[in-house]
């Protein structure tokens, strides 16, 4: 049987031995564009190749198209907003105006946001009101200045651009979290591509990730995104083999407080000190394994009117936080500040291949979760859903236990005006509504216990 050609996608040409990209413009836009028809040469004679700089070409001619007709994409419009907003910011401070004023176009703002919640929903209204605010970045605005920093051959640098365009397409405005990025990756291997009807290879699909890992980390080195996020893409891990797999769907349930007095007491008895510890500090605030394992003593402020420590390194923005200290583990946090021996309170932890420090006690916490018949269903992470559970049967207000284990609100009002709760409600919060049996027994004591 003869081999089927492939086809080509909408919109490329073959002229000669190269690949072009076309887009015929409509009659209505063609006096105010200046063209009757978008081509551009794609560089390349590899079909594969052709489709995916074609898409990010037409991606971009329809915008503009969009823009010529006055009806321009949510994107856009944002950026234009944007650059509005922070011409009167600018012109707000140089002015000198009190501080109890504020620039007329945050009202204006205001007004649009509920008109795009009206219409499209909140995660529109959120979507585009990070990018005004400069929360969020659109993807692809300085790629031409990363590939500008790049000393590869001319080659080389069109495939990183290809690459890095396959990401901002897939995500097109970042931050992004780290389970989005690990979902994207899996797509890469599982997922047919428009081009070749067929999953990336693994090593292209790592390719992909790894440039786009570095365009990322270019963001974060410049200041164009908050330079305390994490780099979502370093060292996304991707199954071998590829093919189309169940993703786990396993629920994950929250440690019941006698769980938890449960993984206490194991501790206590293997003597594993540093494990305790982790488990104590995550039990009575919620917080992340790499978010207490990164944790800086000099973020530690034990003497504050309300003790709290501060969160610098979090997958999320709404993750960097101060979290109010519980009376329990004020004491252990005082001896652990004496006992460190760097700059990190649990200094003994090191990062990995994967440049993560809690790789290894994580584990660690895997093997005795397991040992004590524990299922797939709860894992160290569920200590957050701990402390959801608890705050909720406390009656805690749902925004302040999101600002306690740092939840982005899926609130607009709450989102774009408010400022946060305060040191004074999430203490209240931790200390009506974190209990645990142990309690009885002083926090030292169980310290002195677990010790070699």
């Amino acid at each position: 049987m003869a081999r089927q050609a492939r086809s080509k996608p909408k919109g490329i040409a073959l002229r000669g031995n190269t690949y072009h990209a076309r887009l015929t413009i409509p009659k209505d836009v063609r006096d105010s564009i200046g063209l009757v028809e978008f081509t551009q040469s794609l560089e390349t004679s590899d079909l594969k190749v052709a489709a995916a700089r074609g898409e990010a070409c037409i991606r971009d001619w329809k915008r503009q198209i969009s823009d010529a007709r006055g009806t321009q994409s949510p994107i856009s419009e944002a950026i234009l907003w944007k650059a509005e907003f922070d011409k009167s910011n600018e012109e707000h401070l140089s002015n000198n105006i009190s501080n109890g004023d504020y620039p007329a176009i945050h009202d204006v703002l205001g007004d649009k946001l509920e008109q795009i919640e009206a219409t499209e929903g909140f995660k529109a209204a959120k979507s585009f009101s990070d990018i005004v605010q400069g929360i969020s970045l659109v993807s692809d605005t300085f790629i031409k200045d990363y590939m500008a920093t790049r000393t590869v051959v001319s080659r080389s640098a069109q495939q990183e651009e290809t690459r890095i365009k396959y990401g901002t397409t897939a995500f097109p405005t970042f931050p992004v979290e780290k389970q989005a990025a690990n979902r994207w990756a899996l797509s890469l291997i599982q997922e047919p591509t428009a081009s070749t009807g067929k999953p990336y290879a693994r090593e292209t699909a790592k390719s992909i990730i790894n440039t786009l890992a570095k365009y990322y980390q270019f963001l974060l080195d410049m200041g164009h995104l908050n330079p305390n996020l994490s780099n979502p893409f370093k060292d996304v891990s991707i199954p071998t083999g590829g093919g189309k797999k169940e993703l786990n769907k396993t629920k994950r349930l929250p440690w019941e407080r006698h769980q938890v007095n449960h993984l206490v007491e194991e501790c206590v008895k293997k003597g594993d000190r540093e494990l305790l510890e982790i488990i104590l500090l995550a039990a009575h605030t919620g917080a992340r394994v790499e978010e207490l394992a990164t944790l800086l003593v000099s973020s530690i402020h034990l003497n504050a009117t309300i003790p709290y420590f501060r969160i610098t390194k979090s997958k999320s923005e709404a993750g960097l936080r101060e979290v109010p200290i519980h009376p329990y583990i004020h004491p252990l946090l005082e001896d652990m500040v004496k006992r460190s021996t760097n700059k990190y309170l649990f200094s003994n932890l090191t990062k990995t291949g994967h440049n993560e420090r809690s790789s290894a006690i994580s584990k660690r916490f895997g093997r005795l979760k397991s040992k004590l018949a524990y299922g797939p269903n709860q894992v160290f992470h569920s200590f957050r859903h701990t402390a959801m559970t608890m705050f909720e049967q406390a009656g805690v207000s749902e925004n302040v236990a999101m600002d306690i284990v740092g939840h982005e609100k899926p609130n607009l009002t709450f989102g774009h005006y408010s400022g946060g709760t305060s040191m004074e409600q999430k203490y209240e919060a931790i200390c009506n509504g974190i209990s645990y049996a142990f309690h009885t027994i002083s926090v030292l004591e169980l310290e002195l216990y677990s010790k070699d």
